[in-house]
């Protein structure tokens, strides 16, 4: 008997070790554990309708048309275009391993066979994928705290990521300890094409740091736009000094009626369903919520992002010593070459500086309320990092306090920091 507890024992710590060996489950597998199981916060979160959704998505994945079909007839809501598109491809791949079963009988369908192998319908299940990665990354508890918010100062009340490659928008709000955290994860549509904004009427979704500015809403907005729109400030200065035109990207919902689009469905808007536009915006302050769009954000690398910070920082230090200094021309070296403010290229703006610092017997220059956010986009001058702040200026024969915004450039990861652009801002 001992032997025999013994024996069993061997067998099932070499069973453990091989699972080990083996490594993780893949993705795929351990959402639809979950999902079985249903013991999962992530799990509990999700209505009936969307559990079915994703194991179908999943058994689909798998090539098990049956097992799909079999979870979408539990699905009541027959008016969902997305279920009836995972039906319909679901009926398809059956269609397909029915005429390959039939072997040698089915010979004289082989055009109908290849017709059907090439009417694959699954690129139209953008959504069902997005919100199974979703699903994915919540259980398994990634996305924290994001690598592109820097420093965020109190003039910052919320921070809205819009992610075009996730087709996910990430929404951060602080809290009453006065902290950010995540308030939303929510599935988001972005323009047609992919890639950046270049000019008015290419379909796309600019890439970079904005601001919602304005709130539409009755009369100021046309009923496929939603209950509510929010437009930000595109183009904003950055976008100016790469000749990007175009106007009027919004936040904004679904025509009335309409509950599911796929990803890239707009024409350079980011759009959510009604009832969750309505919710985010809640979270919306006017010039005070910060919209950060890009693709594949990234989370919890928080040595790089100290990095980054104290390299800002630092730089911002010293461009503010060597101006207090009267060392013009120290002071002038931060700038970059391409530098723009208003009208003033770097040229001009070195004319400027040298007349009126040489009437100066002293400067002081101190700056409060500092944001700094990291702009997740390449850009021709490098990498880029937008700071805003409060610039307290006061001299031998003028004083005053102005919102200051800065674009930070760098064309290396461990060069100087330059001033690409600085501007004047209303609070």
């Amino acid at each position: 008997m001992i032997n025999c507890f013994i024996g069993a024992l061997l067998f099932l710590t070499g069973s453990a070790l091989a699972i080990a060996e083996e490594g993780p489950l893949p993705a795929d597998q351990r959402a639809m554990m979950a999902l079985d199981s249903g013991e999962s916060d992530a799990v509990k979160a999700l209505p009936a309708s969307e559990q079915q959704v994703l194991k179908a998505t999943l058994a689909l994945k798998e090539g098990s048309p049956e097992r799909a079909l079999d979870y979408l007839k539990h699905e009541e809501s027959n008016n969902d275009p997305l279920i009836a598109l995972l039906e319909a491809e679901a009926h398809r791949q059956s269609a397909v391993l029915a005429v390959a079963r039939a072997g040698t009988y089915a010979r004289g369908l082989q055009h109908e066979k290849e017709s059907l192998e090439n009417a694959d319908l699954s690129s139209g299940l953008g959504e069902a994928n997005v919100r199974l990665n979703a699903f994915i990354d919540q259980l398994d508890g990634v996305y924290g705290s994001p690598l592109h918010l820097l420093q965020l100062g109190a003039d910052i009340k919320s921070v809205f990521l819009v992610d075009k490659a996730r087709s996910r928008m990430f929404v951060y709000e602080r809290n009453s300890g006065g902290e950010f955290e995540r308030v939303a994860d929510e599935y988001i549509v972005t323009g047609a094409k992919g890639g950046d904004k270049q000019k008015r009427g290419d379909a796309r979704t600019p890439n970079g740091v904005y601001r919602f500015v304005r709130r539409l809403d009755n009369h100021e907005l046309e009923a496929r736009y939603g209950p509510v729109a929010f437009p930000i400030d595109y183009p904003n200065e950055l976008d100016r000094l790469h000749h990007k035109n175009g106007h009027g990207i919004w936040m904004h919902g679904y025509p009335i009626g309409v509950g599911r689009r796929p990803p890239q469905d707009t024409r350079g808007c980011f759009a959510l369903p009604n009832n969750r536009l309505l919710a985010m915006a809640e979270h919306v302050y006017l010039k005070q919520s910060w919209v950060i769009v890009g693709e594949n954000f990234v989370f919890d690398q928080k040595e790089r992002q100290s990095a980054l910070l104290n390299s800002v920082k630092s730089v911002l230090n010293q461009w503010k010593q060597d101006w207090s200094s009267l060392d013009t021309e120290a002071y002038l070296s931060h700038y970059h070459n391409a530098f723009r403010s208003g009208k003033r290229n770097l040229a001009g703006w070195k004319r400027y500086k040298r007349r009126v610092n040489s009437n100066k017997s002293f400067i002081d220059v101190s700056i409060s309320d500092l944001s700094l956010i990291h702009d997740p986009n390449s850009w021709p001058e490098g990498e880029m990092v937008v700071a805003e702040f409060n610039q307290h200026y006061r001299s031998s024969n003028y004083q005053d306090t102005t919102r200051k915004r800065i674009y930070l450039a760098r064309s290396e990861s461990d060069g100087e920091w330059q001033v690409l652009i600085e501007e004047s801002v209303t609070p």
